[in-house]
Formats: C-alpha cells, structure tokens, sequence
C-alpha cells in the first residue's frame, strides 16, 4: 500500500512538527528514534555509542543538543558514572510514544519528508 506523502504528512503533523524541531542532524533523530524503542532506558554514553555504532564525540554534541532541547535528560550518581535518559514531560512521552507506534515504512516516509523540509530551508 502506497502512502501520499501529503496526506501522511496531515495525519501526523504534530509528530512531523516535533521531529522538525528537534532533530536537525540525522543522529539527533537517530536518537529520538532510539529512546522511542527504548522509552525507559537509563544508558551511559559509552553504552549508547556502542548500540548505534557511532563515535562517543559525534554523539555527546548530538545529546547536548536535545539535553537542551528538553527531550533527553542527564543524571549522574555517586560513583560519578552519567546516565542519559528521556525527560519524564508528558507531551514529549506522547511524541516519543506516537513515534514508536510507526511502521518501518511509516518512519522512512517520515525521515524523507524530513530531509526534503532541510534541503528546502
């Protein structure tokens, strides 16, 4: 089944909206998609560089960016170790939760309108 961009676009235009604003590099949305699979999760840096493959440098600057976005949040414990973890904000749990409830096919529409919006600003 086909979907009209357009028309995917309307029905999810909130979502759309968010991730427009929240994720202007490709891994800040890579993140994003991360924490909707794992909405719970409390991980290191080391840890998340590991699973998505990806330089701890490249990351941290991606992380700062939506620790200050108010998306994800950081914590650290008594023996120093610093966890990253999404924010307990419960309009941002519902995008978080909206995006996880995506097909396969239904996030690749998504990251393409997502690409054409920064290649056209």
């Amino acid at each position: 089944m086909v979907i009209d961009c357009v028309q995917y676009r309307m029905a999810n235009s909130r979502l759309f909206h968010f991730l427009k604003e929240n994720s202007r590099t490709s891994l800040e949305l890579q993140l994003i998609r991360f924490w909707a699979r794992h909405p719970r999760t409390k991980l290191s840096l080391y840890t998340i560089a590991n699973v998505l493959d990806t330089a701890r440098i490249n990351l941290r600057e991606a992380m700062g960016s939506l620790i200050e976005k108010g998306i994800l949040q950081e914590q650290q414990d008594n023996n120093g170790l610093i966890t990253y973890s999404l924010v307990n904000d419960p309009q941002t749990l519902e995008y978080i939760e909206e995006l996880a409830k995506l097909d396969w096919n239904e996030v690749r529409i998504l990251e393409k309108q997502l690409e054409c919006e920064a290649v056209m600003a």
